[in-house]
């Protein structure tokens, strides 16, 4: 006979489905809602769609120019993360594998970084890339995006360095191996699992930001997803077609999902890496 399940064990599996319940109701609404008409959301909000209306995408598509804005965040989110990798990566690996003055301090700093409000920067930010020549640019935006995520990035790859032994580093010495062939060919492939992780979360936050992106691009034409979708917002809010809104959130929400669904393992390896239970 199976042995009975506790009653702290039962709660916590009961927890679980009633968050499960929480989180994928409301995307499974928001799914269903994008192929209904809106005679069908006047009738009734919550019953199922009588049919699917494909046309709803193309509607959100086009109204919205969501083809532009999707090549603009694919830029933006691709430019800022190799950049965020790379440097994350090679300030990690030099302060946790060689001692110099200041490498305890540069740590702090990163540290105290993750700390600070990303609000309380706006303003300021805002100022610089004025006076820089980069307001209103994907540039800017991406510098803005790079600064931010190297804090938590930084701490990841670090503790994902730290873990490795140092007879890689020893065992390349011996061979010949400059540093920079050292951190490239061979510390950095063994790092993946961390590069991952801060990838991911890198992704997620670029993607789906919608201040940023909002503050420091004004131009409709280099503007980013979210903000189209909120011009999609203001739109079907006016000719109440809430069938290519629901469509154009599914658009959003379809690469975030898929990037967790793929990942999620690697992602869990590289939190356990980097020093951070999940």
């Amino acid at each position: 006979m199976k042995p009975k399940m506790s009653v702290g064990r039962a709660v916590i599996y009961l927890c679980l489905i009633v968050y499960a319940i929480i989180v994928i109701y409301p995307m499974f609404w928001t799914v269903m809602s994008s192929f209904k008409t809106t005679g069908e959301f006047y009738k009734s909000v919550w019953a199922l769609p009588e049919s699917l209306h494909f046309e709803n995408f193309v509607n959100a598509w086009k109204r919205a120019k969501l083809g532009w804005n999707i090549l603009n965040s694919v830029f933006v989110v691709a430019a800022s993360l190799v950049l965020t990798d790379i440097l994350a990566a090679m300030l990690a690996y030099i302060t946790s594998r060689y001692k110099f003055k200041g490498a305890g301090v540069l740590s702090t700093v990163f540290i105290l970084g993750m700390f600070m409000p990303l609000v309380m920067g706006t303003i300021p930010q805002f100022l610089n890339l004025q006076k820089l020549g980069l307001y209103d640019t994907h540039l800017g935006l991406i510098l803005i995006y790079t600064a931010y995520s190297l804090p938590f990035s930084v701490l990841i790859m670090r503790n994902t360095f730290e873990t490795m032994p140092m007879d890689f580093m020893e065992a390349a010495k011996i061979d010949g191996a400059t540093h920079t062939q050292t951190f490239f060919k061979i510390m950095l492939p063994l790092a993946r699992s961390g590069l991952v992780t801060i990838s991911i979360f890198h992704f997620l936050w670029t993607w789906n930001d919608y201040i940023y992106a909002m503050t420091f691009i004004p131009s409709e034409a280099k503007r980013t997803l979210t903000v189209g979708l909120n011009q999609l917002t203001a739109t079907a809010q006016y000719s109440a077609d809430w069938g290519a809104l629901f469509a154009g959130l599914v658009i959003v929400m379809i690469p975030s999902i898929l990037i967790y669904s793929i990942f999620s393992q690697e992602l869990q390896a590289g939190m356990n890496a980097g020093g951070i239970k999940g």
